[in-house]
Formats: C-alpha cells, sequence, structure tokens
C-alpha cells in the first residue's frame, strides 16, 4: 500500500478544528476586517483560534502551507504577526523544518497518514493589542449560516465531495426532494402490498368458513352469501328435501308398474 505524503489545505483545517474542539473559538478563512478596508489593507488568515480565557487573552493564526515552493515564495505572513498572540505555520510532515521558520514563529506538521498535528516549534507569546475591526468581522461573519466550514469557496467544497471526503452523514443532508419523494412513494407501495396480502389471506379464511357450512363463494360470491344470510332455515334441508322428491318420484314408478302388472 502506497504512503500518503501529501496533504490538502482541508484537510490541515479539519485537523486544526479537532485540535481545538469546544475549548476554544475555531474559525478558518478569516479576515482582517470588512471587505470595504483600503486596498493592499485587506488580510486573509487560513485560520485562527481564540482562548477563552480573561486573565490570558490569546489569539493564535495560522499559515498553512501543502507545497514547498509556496512556502518559499511567501513574503507576506510578516503582515499577519501584529494580528495574533501566537502565529504558527502548519505544513506536511517534513516540508519545513525548524531552522526554516523565523525565531518567535512556530512551526506544526500534520502528518497526512494519521491525520495528526504534531508541534515541532513553539512560538513565542508576544503581547500585541488585539485588533478591533478584525474582532468585529468575525462577530459578523459567524451569522452566516451558509458559509461551508473549512472551505473558501463552493468550488471546493465541491471538488472535495467529488473526491469522496464528504462522509456520508453530510452527504445526506444534500439529497434531492425528489429522491426523497421516490422513497416516500415505495414506502408507500410496499406498504400497499403487506395490506393487500394481509386482506387475501383473511379473504381465503372467510372462504374456508363458507365452504364448511356448504356456501361456495368463489363465483357470484355476493350472490351466495346474500342467499345464505337471508335463508330462513338451514341450507341442508334442500338436500333433504331434493331427496325426498326423488324417494317419492321412485314410490309413483313402482305404484305404475304394479298396476299394469295387475291389468
Amino acid at each position: 500500500m502506497t504512503k500518503k505524503t501529501t496533504a490538502t489545505s482541508t484537510e490541515i483545517k479539519k485537523a486544526l478544528a479537532k485540535k481545538h474542539g469546544e475549548r476554544e473559538f475555531f474559525m478558518t478563512e478569516v479576515k482582517n476586517g470588512p471587505t470595504g478596508v483600503a486596498p493592499g489593507e485587506l488580510l486573509q488568515f487560513d485560520a485562527v483560534a481564540i482562548y477563552k480565557s480573561w486573565t490570558r487573552p490569546q489569539i493564535r493564526g495560522y499559515e498553512i502551507k501543502v507545497s514547498r515552493s509556496d512556502f518559499m515564495r511567501d513574503n507576506k505572513y510578516s503582515r499577519y504577526l501584529p494580528y495574533f498572540h501566537e502565529f504558527y505555520f502548519v505544513v506536511p510532515s517534513g516540508m519545513v523544518q525548524r531552522q526554516e521558520v523565523e525565531e518567535n514563529i512556530g512551526l506544526m506538521w500534520y502528518n497526512p497518514e494519521t491525520g495528526t498535528l504534531t508541534t515541532k516549534k513553539k512560538a513565542v507569546w508576544r503581547n500585541i493589542e488585539i485588533d478591533a475591526l478584525m474582532l468585529l468581522y468575525i462577530i459578523m461573519n459567524r451569522l452566516d449560516s451558509d458559509r461551508l466550514p473549512f472551505y473558501s469557496t463552493k468550488a471546493e467544497y465541491w471538488e472535495d465531495w467529488l473526491a469522496g471526503k464528504i462522509s456520508n452523514q453530510e452527504l445526506s443532508y444534500k439529497v434531492s426532494s425528489k429522491l426523497v419523494e421516490r422513497l416516500g412513494e415505495l414506502e408507500r407501495e410496499n406498504n400497499s402490498y403487506r395490506y393487500f396480502k394481509e386482506e387475501r389471506e383473511e379473504l381465503q379464511q372467510i372462504h374456508g368458513i363458507l365452504q364448511k357450512h356448504g356456501i361456495n363463494a368463489w363465483y357470484n360470491a355476493p350472490e351466495a352469501i346474500d342467499k345464505a344470510l337471508t335463508r330462513s332455515y338451514p341450507s341442508k334441508l334442500d338436500t333433504v328435501q331434493s331427496q325426498l322428491q326423488r324417494v317419492i318420484e321412485e314410490i309413483e314408478k313402482l305404484k305404475a308398474l304394479k298396476k299394469e302388472g295387475e291389468s
């Protein structure tokens, strides 16, 4: 089995979210203010974690790199530092070494095989003035319920979906209404068949009871049942009557033969 050595930005973001859990406020694709910020001043951070503490507030920033070339040509991260008490680069394991990162910046490795994070170099905590515009943006941005977590664009989300990275539980919410309706129709049809089967078995039992009482209800069933229920005497008397009628006819024949013999 081939060992996995590469990772996507989305995978690393999910690992960071898991690391912070519910203890901190974690979000991705965070800007340092509203879109109306002067050109050149608007920044976007890959991930931000805010620790819940009144005595020692801490905002940690993450810059994610999934290729060596991207890390080498990045020269804008120095502008990120004033916004965070701690700042980290997060890369696939072995892609960047600790000596390649500035002294006050931390380094984390992401293991593509296990999906875990390891701190290779701890960031230096710096006493900064928390930026009010960034906090305002965070508050307003979190109110956007249509935002896709961990994804900067919808295109990135669907690329991940096509690659089979979205769990079945997440996918179930995306099932089309037509498919849901069709499943409902099939369930109703199945229930109808079950009820039909039960009714057929019940009719067979009724037919057996009718036969037991001398009523053949397979042909002209309504008429046969109506006749049997409106009869003022037991149906077996019809058979007795027929037998008596044949006896009377035989007696009459015998009488007629006797008279012929006497004459």
